[in-house]
C-alpha cells in the first residue's frame, strides 16, 4: 500500500532533466552536446529523446545508462573525456551517427521511451531517475 502511495506521488512530479557532465573534445575538434527532448516515461507514454548533437559524422556510438547516479570517472590519462554514468551501466544498440567523416554534424539519438518498453533489460522504475551518456569511439584519442 505505501508503496503504490509512493509510486502514485513520483508520477504526479514532472521529472527534472539536465545535463551533468562535460563532453571531452574530440580529435577533429568537436565537443558534443547532449539533451532530453520530451517526458521521461518508464510506461512508455509519450516521446522522450535523448540525443547527443555536435558527434564527429560516421562513427559507430551508443547510449549508456544507470540508475546508480552520476558518475565523472576520466576514460583514461590525459583524456578530455569522462565516464558520467556510476556502474553498473546498461547500453542502447550500436548505430551511426551520421554526418560527414571528419565533420562535427553527427548525432546519437535514442527515443528513450519506446526503449525501455520494447528492451527486456531492467530500465528504470517509475519515479526512480537514471543517467545517461553518449558515447563513441575517437580512434586518435586518449
Amino acid at each position: 500500500m505505501q508503496r503504490d502511495t509512493a509510486f502514485q506521488t513520483y508520477l504526479a512530479v514532472p521529472p527534472h532533466v539536465s545535463s551533468y557532465c562535460t563532453a571531452g573534445t574530440t580529435t577533429n575538434n568537436c565537443v558534443p552536446a547532449i539533451a532530453g527532448i520530451g517526458t521521461p516515461s518508464a510506461t512508455g507514454a509519450g516521446s522522450f529523446v535523448i540525443q547527443a548533437s555536435g558527434v564527429e559524422g560516421q562513427k559507430l556510438g551508443l547510449i549508456f545508462y544507470g540508475a546508480s547516479g552520476p558518475n565523472h570517472t576520466p576514460l583514461g590519462p590525459g583524456s578530455t573525456s569522462f565516464m558520467c554514468v556510476k556502474s553498473p551501466v546498461l547500453r542502447t544498440p550500436v548505430h551511426d551517427s551520421g554526418g560527414v567523416s571528419g565533420q562535427c554534424n553527427g548525432a546519437l539519438s535514442v527515443n528513450w521511451n519506446a526503449y525501455v518498453v520494447s528492451h527486456p533489460v531492467p530500465p528504470p522504475l517509475p519515479g526512480q531517475g537514471f543517467w545517461a551518456q553518449a558515447w563513441f569511439r575517437d580512434p586518435g584519442a586518449v
